[in-house]
């Protein structure tokens, strides 16, 4: 999978020296426009660390205190303090 990442990072990046339209660029390598524009939107997360982001939503508590941990199916990790089961149940319910 790194191998065609790679590759398909190379593409975007002579695409972008090219001066060619996204059509023109994707007629000349045999690539459909669709997979392309995926491609140069994964190009641009990488380059401006989209894989990496965390926004943090403040402190859950402090040391001593029992955290909780909602994980959803997506890898998005929650932490909220356990004594706010009400926010809990309310993450829990966006899953």
């Amino acid at each position: 999978m790194k191998e065609r990442r790679d590759y398909m990072f190379t593409l975007v990046r002579q695409w972008r020296e090219s001066g060619l339209t996204r059509k023109e660029f994707c007629l000349q390598h045999g690539i459909t426009l669709g997979k392309f524009s995926y491609w140069i939107n994964r190009w641009k997360e990488d380059e401006s660390g989209g894989d990496n982001v965390f926004i943090p939503m403040g402190s859950p508590g402090t040391a001593g205190h029992p955290v909780l941990s909602v994980v959803y199916p997506n890898g998005v990790r929650l932490e909220v303090p356990s004594a706010d089961l009400g926010l809990l149940s309310r993450l829990i319910a966006l899953a």
